[in-house]
């Protein structure tokens, strides 16, 4: 009796550990993202005398192909916080509100630590847009051009279920050039995705 209760019990486990251990499903999948991001935006850059925030509110949502359990490729829309500048040039009342976007493209390599945890890279291209500009006594501040950058990232993702991953990930654009391109720009964020199979 035992023996063959034993023997149930192997047989399931030898079908659920390869289960297990192909936990990430390959396919489409969506992603959306919530968190914080620091812009690297300072008062003195538009001789202001003070900003509300660098460090707001951040969201993005992408959709992306996993080839395997180890690579995947993603396209993301990152809307960021306005960052407010009182005082523009010194001078009361000359005030601007900063609104920021990015579209990246990035693969994503990933390494698998358990059966349902996951390291994770991202690295790849960012586009950047920012509107918002201010002429004080015929002299502009802020008037950001757009720009392609390099962005990175790290993370650790759970699969709560094969279909369903939950993450958490660090993701950077580097800003690269001087004058009138953007800062730098450091998003903190908790994800969750769908995968479609």
């Amino acid at each position: 009796m035992l023996k063959k209760i034993g023997t149930k019990i192997l047989f399931l486990f030898s079908y659920s550990v390869p289960l297990l251990a192909n936990a990430s499903i390959p396919g489409f999948y969506i992603l959306g993202q919530l968190g914080t991001a620091d812009t690297h935006q300072e008062a003195s850059n538009a001789a202001a005398q003070s900003i509300d925030s660098k460090i707001a509110f951040t969201g993005r949502v992408a959709g992306g192909y996993q080839f395997n359990q180890n690579v995947a490729f993603e396209i993301g829309f990152t809307r960021f916080s306005d960052v407010n500048f009182s005082s523009i040039g010194g001078i009361p009342g000359q005030n601007v509100s900063l609104s920021q976007y990015a579209i990246d493209f990035m693969a994503k390599p990933m390494l698998p630590i358990s059966c349902n945890v996951n390291l994770f890279a991202k690295l790849g291209l960012a586009f950047r847009k920012a509107n918002g500009s201010a002429f004080v006594n015929s002299k502009p501040y802020l008037g950001y051009s757009d720009s392609w950058n390099p962005t990175f990232g790290l993370g650790l993702s759970y699969d709560i279920t094969p279909f369903v991953p939950l993450d958490l990930a660090w993701t950077r654009i580097q800003s690269v050039g001087g004058g009138n391109t953007l800062p730098s720009t450091d998003f903190y964020s908790i994800g969750l995705a769908y995968y479609f199979g």
